[in-house]
């Protein structure tokens, strides 16, 4: 159904742009020269006992049929004023459907070439935006693949960055697969319009990268990511934002937004070290737990209802033996509010009155709620499962069925 959606958003681009071009002018045109040279020759030919054009309709059909050099031959001219007609309307007809060729061929190439530039408007819907490139995005690129390949499940990325057009269609023919739809946009990501070429409002998740791409470096990457996750959360409150930053000074101007992980470069590196020291094999483990090529990831899986208000213990035999995986932890995410959470519990006619007056403002006060995720490890197995959490494990990811 999303597909069948995207294709009549595209196919209603594509009239609209027919419409800016006046196609539609230049083909009444054209069924106006076949009408009049339909009917003109009609006349010429009633008045031949050897006629074959005996109405205005089998005028308007030669007409057709001789411009769109199909030649039946069913019909034809008899008479030299007939004839005379005829080569009037097969120039006329001849070169208004070579206007009419060029100017629909010339809108295709130009929505492909702004394709091929990164300036066409996206259509895709709960799409991953990727803003910014540096030297760690065709790693990302490469485990979206081999994720997407192995859940069998499609995942359409657009890459919103400065790149030069020749750098980006060596990225698309390289990573794209059939579970891997890459399109690409031009552009600086902190600007709004440029992010409403990707679609941001109908985007679900967006990555930023610390930007390298076209004439940025990292010495400014950080005011770059922090200036586009407010934009981003301006626009499109309901996406989750991950952001990758080089200085953890700058995670304290994202705590207004919406973004939900922040990884800063290098930050687990003297983990990684202090542990090669002391515990040797853990460094190894973790690599192998991020690594999407091996059998098995840390994943998370929703908790089934029945499951809801049992413990944690319960959960973890559940997932052991039903799915072969180990629950290490819970990911809980807090609840949007509503006007219902600040009402009282019986219903009343001020409580109507509240709810209307919210409900004509058409405004969403409560947009910025909610969405908030927490993660426990190993919460103990007494913690109760709480209705919004899921589950934290390592395992195998699941395909789609």
């Amino acid at each position: 159904m999303e597909r069948l959606q995207e294709k009549i958003r595209a196919l209603g681009e594509m009239l609209e742009s027919f419409r800016k071009e006046r196609v539609h002018r230049l083909l009444l045109s054209l069924f106006a020269v076949v009408t009049l040279f339909g009917t003109v020759i009609y006349m010429f030919e009633r008045t031949s006992p050897d006629a074959l054009i005996n109405s205005i309709w089998d005028g308007i059909w030669w007409g057709f049929v001789t411009i769109s050099t199909t030649g039946y031959g069913d019909k034809y001219p008899v008479t030299w004023a007939g004839r005379i007609v005829a080569i009037t309307t097969m120039l006329t007809g001849m070169i208004l459907t070579i206007v009419i060729s060029g100017t629909i061929a010339s809108i295709l190439v130009e929505r492909k070439l702004k394709e091929g530039r990164g300036l066409q408007k996206i259509n895709s819907k709960d799409h991953i935006i990727i803003c910014g490139w540096n030297e760690n995005g065709s790693a990302l690129l490469d485990g979206f693949r081999i994720k997407s390949e192995k859940t069998r499940k499609k995942t359409d990325l657009v890459l919103l960055n400065e790149l030069e057009t020749e750098a980006m269609n060596e990225i698309q023919f390289t990573y794209a697969t059939k579970f891997l739809g890459i399109e690409f946009i031009r552009g600086n990501f902190t600007h709004e319009q440029v992010l409403e070429k990707a679609n941001i409002k109908g985007a679900k998740s967006v990555v930023i990268l610390a930007d390298e791409s076209g004439e940025n470096t990292l010495k400014n990457a950080d005011e770059r990511v922090v200036l586009a996750a407010y934009t981003i959360t301006t626009l499109n409150p309901g996406a989750r934002i991950s952001v990758e930053i080089q200085n953890q000074q700058n995670e304290q101007y994202l705590k207004r937004t919406n973004v939900d992980s922040i990884i800063v470069t290098g930050e687990f590196n003297s983990f990684m070290l202090i542990n090669s020291s002391l515990n040797p094999g853990v460094p190894q483990a973790l690599k192998e737990m991020m690594n999407f090529s091996m059998g098995k990831e840390v994943t998370t899986r929703d908790i089934p209802a029945n499951l809801v208000g049992k413990k944690f213990d319960d959960l973890f035999r559940f997932i052991r033996e039903k799915e072969g995986a180990i629950l290490i932890g819970i990911i809980s995410e807090s609840k949007k509010l509503s006007i219902d959470d600040f009402l009282s519990g019986d219903p009343s006619s001020i409580d109507e009155f509240i709810k209307r007056k919210f409900a004509e403002s058409e405004k969403d006060f409560f947009a910025d709620t909610g969405g908030q995720l927490g993660v426990m490890v190993n919460p103990g197995w007494d913690y109760v499962i709480m209705e919004n959490d899921r589950a934290l494990m390592i395992g195998e990811p699941r395909s789609k069925s």
